[in-house]
């Protein structure tokens, strides 16, 4: 067999090391700048070797284009000794480039038997793209013979990190064709697109393609990736234009899929990366979430998060920001991938075209619960007027793992322990009743949150915070809590309405920088979960409060209502308030 060697390739650039200060969950390790001959690098993949090497295979393009896509590029690595903390300055060359246009798009494995199979494209012209594998059984030091996947000349777009090993042994890699017009042009249409798994049964020596993925009318898919979940099924998620990843099953290993859905993971028409997690039935996702001030087809990629799902990836357990602080016009990142040291630790890289690929090493989001379900342990309870602790009207109470809050006071429960840098989730249901001085007004509650002082010190009633909002027709407000108090100030940016309110509007609002003397509130135009969302889910509102350093945001059923920057609080308790209205929370949690 043929051997290709892995050769030296001197790159005059920045030592990988981590050069941002460490924080609670996240810290990148490694970068590979856009300097000298390196134009653009990413759309690459992890490899652990049996020695704990790790190394990171990429895309590496070397020539302007005016199409990015069409540069010449080589497929290049770097490594990492001490489990991703620290890389190799230098890129190592792995495969030149074998098309007439470029090599891209790799994803790495490790096979059932123990060799490692490298996939990639090579793109020979604008109607012929297709998939090739190498095979290296002496750790990626070497690589066997070129094997083509597809024979026939068509256009396929395959991602990177997209192969997936089944416990059968079965190889998926999940592929987009476009079809080609009479005169060579090729369709890039919703209507024109075939989604589907090429598969080998034989350890990737013969290929044949699996059945397509139905299509939905007017939604445009591209680089799927495949998951095998906990209970055999597999699934794939597929970058759309419709404002978020679709999602579809497969119960026999590829051959035939489910109708696709869209999922819980909003993006714009970027692709993400999800894995089942070591030793769990949860899965970790990273993705470019959506923006609702961007076009849901091309959209921003300026953010990146990570998250947990349920072992179906059918609910959100938690987010956490990988990129949410900088300038959000600042950069495009993109295509990610990820690799796991283990059931509570992960690598992550992406790419920007502005600034080369970031390497992360990051914990994995592991939520906990803040409300036992059973009773207020961890909780202080106060209400106007009285002693903390004392409750005699049951204001608060505790039943079927759902708090019940009448209202009837005014007041609320707080948490005994102080929060900085994390991931809240709960759910919450309006109750029937209302009471004085609020009996004919929107029923009203609140997540306060970097909440400070002792009990009371807002209005008698509430800790000195900041707050979310929770209030009908404008859930996710954001408000000074704060009356009079020096030491809290934020930034959101904000536009006037006909009538003078101000209103958040990230895309073009202008910066106002809130304190103590400046109140709120301040919303993305009265949010409010629509009639049938609330049949379906039986009234229950999913709201998630992000916090990182000075910046937080707020989501109501996964949609984005507000991002405020530059707090001047990052840490405190939280309090959930009792404000003339029946309320009930369940499933709140936490990821620190």
């Amino acid at each position: 067999m043929k051997r290709f060697f892995v050769v030296f390739l001197a790159v005059f650039t920045l030592c990988c090391t981590a050069d941002v200060p460490a924080d609670s969950y996240k810290t990148m390790t490694g970068q590979i700048p856009i300097m000298g001959n390196n134009l653009r690098t990413g759309e690459g993949d992890f490899i652990r070797l049996k020695d704990g090497t790790v190394r990171y295979f990429f895309t590496c393009y070397h020539e302007e284009d005016p199409e990015t896509h069409n540069m010449p590029s080589d497929i290049m690595f770097r490594y990492s000794k001490d489990n991703g903390t620290t890389w190799t300055s230098w890129e190592y060359a792995v495969l030149a480039n074998e098309g007439k246009m470029n090599t891209q798009s790799v994803s790495i494995c490790r096979l059932k038997d123990d060799r490692i199979a490298l996939f990639y494209l090579v793109k020979e012209s604008a109607t012929d793209c297709r998939p090739y594998m190498r095979i290296s059984d002496n750790e990626t030091f070497t690589w066997g013979d070129r094997i083509p996947l597809i024979t026939t000349p068509s256009f396929n777009t395959v991602g990177n990190d997209r192969a997936e090993i089944l416990e059968s042994g079965r190889i998926l890699l999940p592929v987009a064709r476009s079809a080609v017009n009479a005169d060579g042009t090729r369709i890039n249409s919703a209507e024109s697109a075939e989604t589907f798994c090429l598969i080998s049964d034989d350890g990737g020596t013969t290929w044949r393609e699996g059945g397509r993925v139905p299509r939905i009318e007017g939604v445009l898919y591209q680089e799927p990736g495949v998951c095998e979940l906990a209970d055999g099924r597999v699934l794939i998620y597929i970058q759309t234009d419709a404002g978020c990843q679709y999602f579809a099953y497969s119960s026999d290993g590829g051959n035939s899929w489910s109708e696709p859905f869209p999922s819980v993971l909003k993006s714009p028409l970027s692709p993400a990366v999800i894995k089942r997690i070591p030793e769990s039935g949860d899965l970790m996702a990273v993705w470019n979430p959506l923006r609702e001030e961007k076009p849901r087809g091309t959209g921003s990629r300026a953010l990146m998060y990570c998250g947990r799902l349920t072992p179906d990836g059918t609910k959100l357990l938690g987010r956490r920001f990988l990129v949410g602080t900088v300038d959000e016009e600042d950069q495009n990142w993109q295509y990610p991938a990820l690799c796991f040291l283990g059931e509570n630790e992960y690598l992550t890289a992406f790419s920007s075209q502005e600034s080369g690929t970031n390497i992360y090493k990051a914990v994995v989001p592991n939520p906990k619960m803040l409300f036992n379900g059973k009773d207020l342990s961890g909780w202080t309870v106060f209400l106007t007027g009285r002693e903390v602790g004392e409750d005699p009207k049951n204001v608060f109470t505790v039943k079927d793992g759902v708090i019940h809050v009448s209202g009837e006071e005014f007041g609320g429960i707080s948490t005994e322990e102080e929060h900085s840098d994390y991931h809240v989730s709960l759910e919450l249901k309006w109750g029937e009743k209302t009471y004085p001085p609020r009996e004919n007004q929107p029923r009203d509650t609140g997540f306060l949150f970097h909440a400070l002082g002792e009990q009371g010190m807002l209005s008698g009633v509430w800790l000195l915070s900041y707050e979310a909002n929770i209030i009908e027709g404008g859930i996710g407000d954001f408000c000074m809590a704060c009356y009079g108090q020096e030491g809290y100030a934020g930034t959101v940016n904000v536009s006037r309405s006909e009538k003078g309110a101000l209103y958040f509007d990230p895309k073009n609002g202008t910066p106002l920088t809130l304190t103590a003397n400046i109140q709120g509130a301040l919303r993305k135009s009265g949010y409010s979960p629509s009639k049938e969302d609330l049949e379906k889910s039986d009234g229950w509102i999913k709201f998630e409060v992000v916090a990182e350093g000075n910046t937080a945001e707020f989501y109501v059923n996964e949609h984005r209502v507000n991002r405020v920057t530059d707090l001047t609080r990052t840490r405190g308790k939280i309090q959930l308030q009792s404000e003339g209205a029946e309320v009930f929370f369940r499933n709140i949690t936490i990821i620190e």
